[in-house]
């Protein structure tokens, strides 16, 4: 008990947020309530005021480096500090540099830094340092708003036409400099209504990949790493390797794989349904050997799948006003549904997410079988929208298929499909069955079909029927068109 009237617990540690003692008129407050009471008391005596004091640094931008923009000033031997002139803009860098003399490699050039004042003739010696990189990159995208403009940087009427960046999609290793920087360009230049240069932020995440080492704690390529019998041997030296973590690929790690050899094995478009389908966008993936060949293989099955029906596609059919055949309803109805979904997974940058609808319409269409004339358009139909699905994530293959039915245009300049809202209305839902909280099967039944409908078709499930036929029903938890739960009495 201390002298104040406050009590605390001398044994245990406090690990949370306290208040303050024998600190008298801010006892009992937490620092935050205490910290406010000792501003108001200094301002009401006039001995102080509120100021925020934000920790900024000078930034540094100058880099003793052959790599980045050329800084623009010279010094003259009378001692003046001048500026290039506006006319012999832009500097060049020299090409023919020396990487292997120590130092400067622009300080250490015979002549680049040499020159004459333009005013006084003069000799001067222009500076060796270059700016860090980020000043170029910090910028970029005012640029690109006017990219042939050659009297300016920038064209203040094309930037307010452009700007600002709608979405801004790069590595996690962007989040933090490259946007600090580019927002103090966009912010010092006050550019008339453009306050920040972004409108919306996406970092994806990385690819990893296991990494190998020697005895001699070397890294080494996955490529020259045998697998063989559990153990694994570098194929170069004939040494045991040791298999480490999986790590974002790095060429200082060597737990690289060459695009060119995955291309020249795979194809270009498997990669990226790999890439895509492995995880969400923002997480890392795993790069394997089983991912890749998968990918492989759902490619050639798209393509078997399109040759093998392409004579049921039409490429300028409306069959707006058609009497579909229950068979084809139900994949017409399969096919929208899916797109729909496709949609709303890439506009949220969800594409594996959308590639899983993918596979679903794959699977679908594989197991349709066409009995009259509308069922051949509905999977026509069918497919031609499973090609231009895939093109975000496929285009070459998207492109070849869409070829290979008779399409004369590009599927680059090919509208993406409209969803039929038609058949995304359904008079039937699967009711997933349950005892006692568990999963034993499901229903397809009409729309809002009552319990005891429910509870009279479940007679007919052989496995559910036999497992509460003879049981005492505590209670039914039945959640209208979802699900259908038996409580049975224990």
């Amino acid at each position: 008990e201390q002298s104040d009237g406050l009590s605390f617990d001398k044994k245990n540690a406090l690990v949370g947020i306290g208040n303050l003692i024998n600190s008298d008129f801010l006892n009992g407050m937490t620092i935050d309530e205490a910290k406010s009471e000792v501003i108001k008391k200094l301002e009401k005596q006039g001995l102080g005021n509120k100021k925020i004091n934000y920790r900024l640094r000078d930034w540094g931008i100058s880099r003793q480096r052959y790599w980045g923009c050329p800084i623009p000033i010279m010094y003259r031997e009378d001692g003046a500090v001048i500026e290039v002139p506006e006319d012999q803009l832009p500097l060049i860098l020299p090409e023919d540099i020396d990487f292997n003399i120590p130092g400067n490699p622009l300080d250490n050039h015979p002549t680049w830094k040499y020159t004459h004042c333009p005013e006084t003739g003069m000799k001067a010696i222009r500076e060796t340092d270059t700016l860090d990189t980020f000043v170029d990159s910090a910028w970029y995208f005012l640029r690109f708003c006017s990219p042939r403009n050659s009297e300016e940087p920038f064209n203040p009427d094309e930037m307010k036409y452009w700007m600002p960046v709608d979405q801004y999609v790069g590595g996690v290793e962007h989040a933090i400099l490259h946007l600090l920087y580019s927002r103090f360009f966009t912010k010092a230049l006050n550019i008339k209504d453009i306050s920040e240069p972004f409108e919306s932020l996406f970092t994806q995440g990385m690819v990893c990949h296991n990494t190998f080492q020697n005895k001699s704690g070397e890294w080494v390529y996955p490529e020259d790493v045998l697998h063989e019998n559990n153990n694994l041997t570098q194929i170069s030296t004939g040494e045991k390797v040791i298999e480490g973590q999986m790590e974002s690929m790095s060429k200082s790690k060597k737990n690289i794989i060459d695009p060119e050899s995955i291309i020249n094995t795979y194809g270009a478009d498997p990669a990226r349904w790999f890439m895509l389908s492995d995880s969400p966008p923002e997480k890392d993936i795993n790069w394997s050997e089983s991912g890749i060949n998968g990918a492989w293989k759902i490619c050639q099955k798209i393509w078997s799948i399109v040759e093998s029906n392409k004579v049921f596609i039409n490429p300028d059919s409306n069959y707006e006003n058609t009497e579909w055949s229950d068979n084809a309803l139900e994949l017409n109805r399969f096919t929208h549904q899916n797109l729909n979904e496709i949609t709303k997974s890439i506009e949220k940058f969800q594409m594996n997410v959308a590639i899983a609808k993918v596979y679903e319409m794959v699977n679908a269409i594989s197991r349709f079988k066409p009995v009259d004339k509308t069922d051949n358009l509905a999977l026509g139909e069918s497919i031609k929208i499973l090609i231009r699905s895939i093109e975000p994530m496929v285009p070459h293959l998207a492109e070849e298929c869409w070829s290979l039915t008779g399409n004369k245009t590009s599927l680059s300049t090919t509208p993406w499909p409209k969803v039929n809202k038609k058949f995304l209305e359904t008079s039937s839902v699967t009711v997933v069955i349950q005892i006692n909280g568990k999963r034993r099967g499901e229903l397809v039944v009409n729309k809002d079909t009552k319990e005891n409908e429910i509870m009279e078709k479940i007679k007919h499930i052989k496995n559910i029927n036999n497992a509460v036929s003879d049981k005492n029903i505590l209670k039914l938890i039945y959640v209208p068109n979802k699900i259908m739960n038996i409580v049975l009495k224990p």
